[in-house]
């Protein structure tokens, strides 16, 4: 949120006696309350969001309705915080506020309840939109001796050119050489700093794409990685596969807005904070999905097909499983192993059922090895509560070291398995005596990060503290030694 600005400190000079009017949506409210309900309604309940577009012709019934439907919980929204701080000082100079607003008469006793800043709240009624030409028309009749206005935007115009004073938040630099010129004393201006390219690639979190060189795995095991057409295929298929995987993090932004806005450090969020645009995540989020799935159908049917059950697993992880102990860590498991699946399917060679098998152990122990951590952490502090959004207790630490631990060797198991029965007699390897040099590596690493894990010392995901860690490099580079020297 933004620091109140030096008019919020000193107000507006301007009469007391003249009212402040201020808009919500964009003004008050860094979003826009109608977004802010269909994307409620639309996670919550898709049919009843369907059926409310029905009636977006009639703009005030459609809002009511969506109102009425969603039922908003405004307390923990975006405020901007310097006009707030300046309808506070403008209250104690003893100027009455107003929120006038086309949102639904609804959402603004809701707002109004939640700062207790103003005198009245007015907004649209289900018959009447209080918009632009309405809006200045209610003004009129009920200001007859003049007012101050704060808005945002275009549909503003009227508002600011009949105001006595205006104060422009966010606005055009168009927008606001039409205030100017139509000679409104401008009061003040309150803006935010804007740093989209940086905003976006937050939200789309790119270092998450690093869990996707897993595609990559049967272009070296399957021993194509010398073939020129083959390296482009499977960077174009990691590419579409993290389009895909950021777009899947932003419909899980869009849906954890109301959690993330409690939470000490979710709330900064660029959707939750509003420094994003809803709509625009609402419209990025299923274009980025559509893309993914429809290029990838040009590489590969069977990686298209991989990429749609990648999406289906991980909506179900994001709005409810995640929730499920233990069945979490299968599902992410699954999922890292769709990766490895990915990479065969987009380079059009055989799945190996012993590589298959052995990511789905490997990782359903890395992800046990997480929760491992947090389940200790409750333990220790012996509240016997569940950890908040995961299901687990902290009486749970022995079921997920038995199944964490167990997945790791029944994963080194299947690698061995995989040596003696595929891989030495696919004719690939020269020097097949080095591979077994690959799983005892692998115990090492595994036995570290439990090591830390039932230490409470591990607080990343696994994958992304082995890209941070030197051991764990050094155990990699080790491993990338030992496959060329038993070529």
């Amino acid at each position: 949120m933004l620091e109140p600005t030096t008019e919020a400190h000193r107000g507006l000079a301007a009469d007391p006696a003249l009212p402040l009017v201020v808009d919500l949506d964009g003004t008050l409210l860094l979003g826009d309350s109608l977004v802010e309900c269909f994307a409620v309604l639309l996670f919550r309940k898709p049919l009843a969001a369907a059926g409310a577009l029905r009636r977006i012709g009639d703009r005030a019934a459609f809002k009511r309705r969506l109102a009425g439907d969603a039922l908003l919980d405004v307390a923990d929204m975006p405020w901007r915080e310097d006009l707030v701080a300046l309808i506070r000082t403008e209250r104690a100079r003893g100027r009455a506020v107003h929120l006038v607003t086309a949102a639904d008469q609804a959402i603004a006793d809701g707002v109004a309840a939640a700062l207790g800043v103003f005198d009245t709240a007015t907004g649209s009624d289900g018959v009447r939109n209080l918009k632009g030409d309405a809006k200045l028309a209610h003004l009129r009749g009920r200001f007859p001796d003049g007012f101050l206005y704060a808005g945002d935007s275009p549909a503003d115009l009227p508002l600011f050119a009949a105001a006595r004073g205006a104060v422009l938040c966010d606005v055009a630099r168009a927008v606001a050489a039409e205030v100017e010129r139509c000679g409104t004393p401008v009061l003040a201006t309150l803006a935010r700093s804007r740093h989209g390219a940086r905003l976006w690639l937050k939200a789309l979190r790119p270092h998450q794409w690093s869990k996707n060189i897993l595609l990559f795995v049967p272009l070296f095991v399957g021993h194509a990685f010398t073939d020129p057409v083959q390296i482009a295929t499977a960077t174009a298929g990691f590419l579409l596969l993290s389009l895909m995987v950021s777009g899947t993090y932003l419909v899980n932004d869009l849906a954890d807005l109301a959690a993330d806005r409690r939470h000490p450090t979710k709330r900064h969020r660029p959707f939750a904070s509003g420094a994003l645009p809803l709509a625009a995540g609402l419209a990025a989020a299923p274009l980025m999905i559509a893309v993914a799935i429809a290029a990838g159908a040009l590489l590969s049917p069977g990686f298209a097909a991989l990429l749609l059950a990648y999406l289906v697993l991980t909506l179900a992880y994001s709005f409810g499983l995640k929730r499920e102990p233990l069945l979490d860590a299968v599902l992410i498991g699954g999922l890292f192993t769709l990766r490895v699946a990915m990479g065969a399917a987009v380079l059009e060679i055989r799945q190996s059922p012993w590589l298959l098998s052995f990511s789905f152990a490997f990782f359903v122990s890395l992800a046990l090895a997480k929760r491992h951590a947090e389940v200790m952490r409750a333990a220790a502090r012996s509240d016997g509560d569940e950890i908040a959004g995961r299901g687990y207790r902290g009486d749970d630490w022995p079921l997920t070291l038995v199944f964490g631990v167990g997945s790791g060797l029944v994963a080194l198991v299947i690698m061995l398995l995989y040596l003696a029965e595929d891989a030495a007699p696919s004719g690939f390897y020269q020097r097949q005596y080095w591979l077994y040099a690959v799983p005892v590596l692998m115990s090492l690493w595994l036995c570290r990060i439990w090591l830390l894990s039932h230490r409470r010392e591990l607080d990343d995901d696994p994958v992304v503290f082995a890209l941070k860690d030197r051991t764990s490099l050094l155990l990699g580079a080790v491993v990338g030694v030992v496959f060329f020297l038993a070529i």
